[in-house]
């Protein structure tokens, strides 16, 4: 399920970008608001005490990791409106809303807020998804102040001209009519409205359709930011070279005055077990692959098995060429051009599937062999020197992906997102080395279902 994204992307000035350096803050108390921050050893990653916590009086999250190694800062946040709060009539409103927010605000026309962030090599993003809103912004530090005020104005003061919006429609039409004619595209599309039901969020496309992309109207897109784009639940974290005081003041000064309020969001609706095997094929006629996708509703990423889950599922279909997936059905038998699996939780459960890419003639032996995995995966224990490959790349690719602002200020969304701790990361290495065989076979029978499942297919 895509999600949408407005974007002001320019050549970021050169930079050297190095692993962060870890510094203590002292606790401190934020103007418009409060300020928490425990003491622990230092450590080389984040945790919860080299990152400064605040929060602003409008309730407003301010999470800052110092890091002067490097000249740049980035700011990663999101608010808790997406498409879950959407009419399922007007689907890729949220998404819309987005779009059009940097399309005109009250201080900066379109073509001024890109002249500002291409002036000093900046980047400026905000992207919807099904839960959150997210934001993002890189610059260097100097410049940070104006990004801040950009973010504010985008989120805040959209004007929405009627001209831009129907440029921005037009767009949303064609990039709806390209998917049309993508099977990878197509084949999730049907599978998301086969594995949940009508009424979870997930059932829709979260890009909407031509039918809706249509019928949305400029009072709609008003009327959804002016419901649903509020400071309440917000979270913001900052990573650079700033001081973590400063952060907060710059921050408290382009939304601490933001009051606005939402009505309170509903429960996610319970999806059921799938029962039996639901197929669909989408026709698409000249193409000359098929793609597939197996799978059905599996774990959240706060479901305590998630680390056990990612493990299983880096032997069953990723790690290397596609894990025993990849190692069977492609490299052995030669049937596809490309496979493998994942699970695509978020804050409620989201699908474990398998993907694949083949000749319409043998989709169902790639079906047959596959399925024959998952059975193997659930009725034996995985090589000792399996787990342990899996193990080497989990704890060794972490490192890798904090070598960047970006990294860092990911990995603590992450831990903020998805009730993870601030200290999440000091044991990382501990608890992956801690999994065993016997507890990668434990949720391979729990979760792993390869008698119950939707199948899609799409291409000729």
């Amino acid at each position: 399920m895509a999600s949408s994204k407005t974007t002001l992307l320019r050549p970021a000035r050169p930079a050297r970008i190095a692993r962060a350096q870890t510094q203590k803050h002292p606790s401190a108390t934020a103007r418009a608001g409060t300020s928490a921050h425990a003491g622990a050893p230092s450590s080389a990653v984040p945790h919860s005490a080299n990152i400064s916590q605040f929060t602003l009086t409008n309730g407003i999250r301010v999470f800052v990791y110092e890091n002067f190694n490097s000249p740049a800062v980035v700011v990663n946040g999101f608010m808790n409106t997406g498409a879950f709060d959407e009419p399922r009539a007007l689907a890729g409103l949220a998404g819309f809303t987005t779009d059009c927010l940097m399309r005109g605000t009250r201080r900066f026309p379109y073509e001024r807020m890109f002249e500002l962030t291409e002036s000093v090599g900046a980047n400026l993003n905000v992207s919807s998804g099904v839960f959150t809103t997210g934001m993002f912004s890189k610059s260097l530090a100097e410049d940070l102040p104006m990004m801040l005020d950009l973010l504010s104005d985008a989120i805040r003061y959209p004007t929405f001209p009627a001209q831009e919006i129907e440029k921005e429609r037009e767009e949303w039409l064609t990039g709806l009519q390209e998917r049309a004619n993508n099977t990878r595209a197509m084949t999730s599309m049907a599978f998301y409205e086969l594995a949940y039901p009508s009424a979870h969020p997930f059932h829709y496309s979260s890009d909407g359709y031509p039918e809706t992309a249509r019928a949305i109207t400029v009072d709609d897109v008003r009327n959804f930011h002016k419901t649903y784009f509020t400071p309440g639940g917000m979270t913001m974290v900052v990573v650079g070279a700033v001081k973590a005081e400063e952060a907060r003041d710059r921050i408290e000064a382009a939304f601490g005055d933001w009051s606005a309020t939402r009505l309170e969001r509903p429960a996610v609706p319970a999806v059921p077990a799938i029962r039996g095997q639901h197929r669909k094929h989408v026709t698409m006629p000249g193409k000359s692959q098929s793609n597939l996708l197996l799978g059905y509703p599996a774990a959240s990423r706060i479901d305590p098995d998630w680390l056990e889950c990612t493990l299983m599922n880096s032997i069953l279909g990723q790690f290397g060429m596609y894990g025993r997936l990849g190692e069977s059905v492609r490299k052995e038998e030669g049937l596809v051009y490309y496979i493998g699996s994942r699970f695509e939780g978020d804050i409620v459960a989201g699908p474990w599937s398998i993907y694949a890419g083949t000749n319409p003639s043998t989709v169902e032996r790639v079906l047959e062999v596959s399925l024959g995995e998952m059975r193997r995966m659930r009725s034996r224990k995985v090589k000792p020197s399996e787990l342990e490959d899996n193990k080497r790349y989990f704890t060794g690719v972490m490192p890798l992906q904090m070598e960047t602002n970006e990294g860092i200020a990911g990995q603590i969304i992450n831990m903020i997102r998805y009730d993870r701790g601030l200290d999440y990361l000091l044991t990382y290495h501990e608890r992956v080395n801690a999994v065993t065989v016997a507890a990668i076979q434990a949720v391979a029978e729990k979760w792993l279902d390869p008698d119950n499942f939707v199948l899609v297919t799409a291409g000729a």
